[in-house]
């Protein structure tokens, strides 16, 4: 039992720091009320959200009449000012979807494009000739293609953290490294307990977990839904080989296939597989995955197959969720109004952050008669970009990265608690030494 000075009592408690939880716990961060996060992880953005295309899909794809192809609609409208108000790096580089076969030609113009039409998203058919002529990477094999002018790429980690720290800027704590061990439902409240000994009363819990948010909801009673891992594995390409455009092959009825996408501070993303795994734990790369990716993307764009091959090459994997309903969830659990699930959200979660954070936002404001606050920050400060004099000298040798980015990383919200966090903040351990030259001096910077 804890004591009466471990209980923190909140308007609203978020478990998951992915980059829903962390939208939703910005949106909610607009009211007049006691705010907090919960991380099972050291750090935000460490779960599916920190491993994946980096895309900021149109929806033109999704399930016409989902909730996930409502929610990509409205997203497509709010991330101008999303980008614009946190600062977020992001490139437009339009799409293109090629067919190699007669056969991918066919389900383009019967399926693909009247699918997008029916979501609002207009696809440009394109010739052979027009593909190659405006990217000429492409394989020459191709038949025909579409351009979806509307997609982009961003990066994930820097979208959650800005999410996150805006937040936190109007008020939200966060708490990093507990994982939700119980959760009572009571009829005014809900009780959830931490791995750390915490114990938080809230008015309502927002389950944002992520692949895990079906136990989440288990501990409070309710089995209404599932969630299994499936796999993707990735390939790092250093070399843009003048790779401009996102490369979509046709996708089938498990994933949106091999792509080939560019990063947005440069290189080239390769992936993912979709291979459904037992373990939610499982981020394992193999050599067979290597070779899918490679063999996917040899019908792409063949000189990305080959840089695979001969180029020193970085290999990770991630896990999204496979819901058992098929869409979105997004509804009170069975148990309880105050006890709201937000999981499901499958590969989409990224682009459609914007939206569920609106949506979920408007959800909870009409359950509980929130009121906006008084004094919001609309904008997030640049903390990366301020510098001091005296901080000007160069920390990271292989990406000249200064003592006073470093320590601006470490003035912001949510500073990093580990060196992890720094480097995905900073870049620093990311050069060719992969911090061997550097690690001692942010060790002393962190001490």
């Amino acid at each position: 039992m804890a004591m009466e000075t471990d209980i923190r009592r909140v308007d609203i408690l978020v478990i998951g720091g992915g980059v829903v939880g962390c939208a939703i716990l910005r949106e909610l961060s607009r009211f007049d009320v006691r705010l907090a996060l919960l991380e099972r992880n050291p750090d935000i953005c460490d779960g599916t959200s920190k491993s994946n295309s980096a895309i900021v899909h149109t929806g033109f794809d999704a399930p016409p009449g989902t909730l996930e192809a409502r929610l990509l609609a409205q997203a497509r409208d709010l991330w101008p000012q999303v980008i614009e108000s946190l600062h977020i790096p992001y490139l437009q580089t339009g799409a293109l979807m090629i067919a190699t076969s007669a056969e991918e030609l066919a389900t383009l113009e019967s399926e693909i494009i009247p699918k997008a039409e029916q979501n609002g998203v207009t696809l440009q058919p394109l010739t052979r000739e027009a593909i190659l002529d405006a990217a000429p990477y492409v394989s020459p094999a191709i038949l025909g293609g579409v351009l979806v002018e509307g997609e982009g790429v961003i990066d994930p980690f820097w979208t959650t953290r800005a999410c996150c720290e805006h937040a936190v800027l109007n008020g939200a704590r966060v708490f990093a490294g507990e994982a939700v061990t119980a959760v009572t439902v009571e009829d005014t409240s809900v009780i959830v307990h931490t791995s750390g000994g915490l114990t938080f009363v809230a008015s309502m819990v927002i389950n944002a977990a992520g692949l895990w948010s079906d136990e989440v909801a288990r501990l409070a009673g309710d089995s209404s839904f599932t969630l299994t891992p499936r796999k993707g594995q990735f390939i790092i390409i250093e070399e843009d080989h003048g790779v401009s455009q996102i490369i979509l092959p046709v996708p089938n009825r498990i994933s949106k296939g091999i792509l080939v996408t560019p990063i947005v501070f440069g290189g080239v993303l390769l992936g993912p597989t979709a291979e459904d795994v037992l373990f939610k734990t499982d981020f394992s790369t193999t050599a067979g995955g290597l070779r899918q990716i490679r063999e996917g993307i040899t019908k792409l764009v063949p000189v990305m197959a080959e840089a695979a091959s001969v180029e020193s090459v970085r290999q990770f994997a991630g896990l999204r969720a496979v819901s058992s309903t098929g869409d979105y969830i997004i509804r009170p659990s069975t148990v309880s109004a105050r006890l709201l699930h937000v999981t499901g959200i499958r590969s989409t979660g990224l682009s459609a952050s914007p939206a569920i954070g609106r949506y979920v936002g408007e959800l909870v404001r009409d359950e509980l008669g929130l009121s906006p606050r008084a004094h919001y920050v609309e904008e997030l400060p640049e903390y990366l970009a301020e510098t001091y004099p005296g901080e000007g000298d160069v920390i990271c040798l292989c990406r000249s990265i200064t003592r006073g980015e470093i320590l601006a990383a470490m003035r912001s919200p949510l500073p990093p608690t580990t060196l992890d966090g720094l480097k995905r903040r900073t870049g620093v351990m990311l050069g060719d030494c992969q911090g061997n030259l550097c690690m001692p001096r942010l060790v002393d910077l962190f001490q």
